[in-house]
């Protein structure tokens, strides 16, 4: 038995995870669409992909997973790069599946031919494309990877027309996606950049002649999860706090030092 590109990238982003696709479906991925309904993924369908990719991004943010919307090629991978700004901008994990042209009629005015590659790279961390059908589970899983690992964001795969529709055995389909879903911690490297001794010993000797101290956090403490350390740190040293909008829920409002019922006036006082 064969399988074509279509039902090994949906067999790829259910392997790897997905279980909701936002989008909208047309020529050349409308038979992707249709492979991952079947296999038990929930497509949410829009009228345009602009909407689409915020509803995308904004899934990846309330649930820490990234959001995955489908769009056709050409003018429907531009309309989603709504969608990807917006959730490289905010760090929200978030992919954009196109599928593109015939990879041999590149340059010969083939269906919506559009270098996608090349117009995404802006506004992700990652763009890349299966150029051919064995590279599309490795690809599915770094694009998931990338969306969500250390700083999350955007991030783009390309499935030309003719990958779609190639065709590999099911054995080796397995074999395939078993490897890459073994490499997947390996996806994106890791960067460590400790604190050295000096940068916080000169934090703790401004936060001790600070005249007028405020905690202020947001999203990235929400990421990492320090809700312990800052209710720490507000205790110990008495300083007021006050969340940014992504950052409500790490410490609560009837926290004593909380100052989130008088923002603006705290902001002029303490700035």
């Amino acid at each position: 038995m064969e399988i074509d590109g279509n039902v090994l990238a949906a067999k790829s982003l259910v392997r790897f995870g997905v279980q909701h696709m936002f989008g909208v479906v047309g020529i050349p991925v409308t038979s992707l669409a249709n492979r991952a309904v079947s296999l038990g993924v929930r497509f949410i369908a829009f009228h345009n992909e602009q909407s689409a990719g915020y509803a995308a991004s904004a899934y990846g943010y309330l649930t820490g997973r990234p959001g995955v919307f489908l769009t056709v090629s050409g003018p429907g991978c531009v309309h989603g790069l709504a969608g990807l700004s917006n959730a490289s901008v905010n760090t929200w994990p978030t992919v954009m599946i196109s599928g593109s042209c015939d990879q041999n009629d590149v340059g010969r005015g083939d269906f919506q031919e559009l270098n996608q590659i090349e117009a995404t790279k802006p506004f992700t961390k990652l763009s890349v494309k299966a150029s051919h059908i064995t590279e599309i589970p490795a690809r599915v899983a770094q694009v998931l990877d990338w969306a969500q690992s250390a700083r999350p964001g955007g991030c783009y795969l390309d499935l030309p027309t003719d990958v779609l529709h190639q065709k590999i055995s099911e054995s080796e389909a397995e074999k395939l996606l078993t490897e890459a879903d073994k490499n997947r911690s390996i996806s994106e490297p890791k960067i460590e950049r400790p604190l050295s001794n000096s940068k916080i010993e000169e934090a703790v000797s401004l936060l001790r002649h600070a005249e007028r101290p405020l905690i202020v956090f947001g999203k990235g403490a929400a990421y990492a999860r320090a809700e312990h350390v800052l209710t720490k740190l507000v205790n110990s040293t008495g300083i007021p706090f006050l969340p940014t909008p992504m950052g409500k829920g790490i410490l609560p409002d009837t926290h004593a030092l909380a100052a989130t019922a008088a923002r603006l006036p705290a902001i002029f006082f303490y700035f």
